[in-house]
């Protein structure tokens, strides 16, 4: 086979024979390829999907909505093969044009809540958590090489043990107020979760549904990501939503869990407090999906959920990542001035 050639197919209702066999292990975890089939398939009603490959050196999707509007790529893996890529994206670039597409964004798996977005620079020393973008270090050089740059900025911050006592000492006349809130405060665990389940999808709908790139998704694929057993794995001391007494409308959502990454566990076993917690030398919280529905924004809900984690946070945490936040973000400013570990991601454009 010649490997310089490159394959360019439209999907068609079925994933191309060996596509995901394709290039660079240290990019990610082999996905499940049941999943991936019915995200397509459903996926296929908003997108037409055209899958690039030379078989051996890089996979690439390009994905273009059927109403219009600017192109996306995902699904992308690679070896540092700059002239692989360069034929990969061009075919892209290609087709973006023919249809008019005003520029291309990606890394992004048809939505933001799929994976999306690459890390940056050098390996911070937590290494990985859950959901974490991880991506080799030329993946950005490839991008930048191609003409792309960053569009939208992230971080996740990490506070080490010792900052942890300044932390609450300036957050103290948050957990004073926290009694005092017109909210209740109901813990997420595996147990409550399927009671709240339907009003919680509609709550992450109308929280992210505004962000950059985000595009609303079916209850079936929410479910497919985030359901009991998901859950199972949230600490249950810090996890909460926020329900108006008032209205009786959930207000905000934090989810939270250990960083499980130390363990190593199997990819088909999806992490449980109750089993693997205990297991934890140094546990550090992972403060991971954190968000106010618009109707209740600047009402200082992004503090009572930050001032909620530390309720219980020093009897079971030592340490804390403040996950994958957007940098123009107001939930940022919890850790402002704050000695931290940073680091750092970003999704990417390319005018056309």
């Amino acid at each position: 086979m010649d490997t310089s050639l490159l394959h360019a197919s439209p999907y068609y209702g079925m994933l191309p024979a060996g596509f995901f066999e394709v290039a660079a292990p240290a990019q990610s975890t082999r996905p499940d390829r049941q999943a991936l089939a019915a995200l397509f398939a459903e996926e296929a009603e908003r997108y037409d999907i055209v899958f690039y490959t030379d078989n051996r050196h890089v996979r690439l999707v390009g994905l273009f909505p059927k109403e219009g509007g600017e192109a996306r790529f995902g699904f992308w893996e690679t070896t540092p093969d700059a002239a692989a890529n360069a034929r990969a994206f061009a075919a892209l670039e290609a087709e973006a044009r023919r249809r008019n597409c005003p520029a291309i964004t990606g890394p992004l798996d048809f939505n933001t809540f799929q994976r999306y977005r690459l890390r940056l620079g050098a390996a911070p020393s937590w290494g990985r958590f859950d959901r974490e973008p991880v991506n080799p270090a030329y993946y950005p050089e490839l991008l930048v090489g191609l003409g792309f740059q960053a569009h939208l900025t992230f971080e996740s911050r990490l506070i080490r043990p010792e900052t942890v006592p300044a932390v609450y000492l300036e957050k103290q006349p948050l957990l004073d107020a926290l009694a005092a809130m017109p909210f209740d405060f109901l813990p997420l665990t595996a147990e409550t979760w399927p009671h709240y389940e339907a009003e919680l999808f509609e709550l992450v709908q109308a929280v992210f549904g505004a962000n950059p790139a985000y595009r609303a998704v079916s209850g079936a694929q929410f479910r497919a990501l985030y359901n009991s057993t998901y859950a199972a794995g949230l600490c249950p001391h810090t996890s909460v939503l926020l329900r108006e007494k008032d209205s009786g409308q959930l207000a905000a959502l934090s989810l939270c869990q250990p960083n499980y990454a130390p363990l190593g566990l199997p990819a088909a076993l999806p992490p449980n407090f109750q089993r693997d917690y205990p297991k934890l030398t140094a546990p550090t919280l992972l403060a991971k999906t954190v968000g106010v529905h618009p109707s209740f924004r600047n009402r200082g809900l992004m503090n009572a959920l930050g001032a909620y984690g530390m309720v219980h946070f020093r009897e079971w945490y030592q340490q804390v990542i403040f996950c994958l936040m957007r940098t123009d973000n107001f939930s940022l400013h919890f850790t402002d001035g704050l000695p931290a570990e940073t680091a750092h991601y970003a999704l990417y454009r390319k005018e056309l």
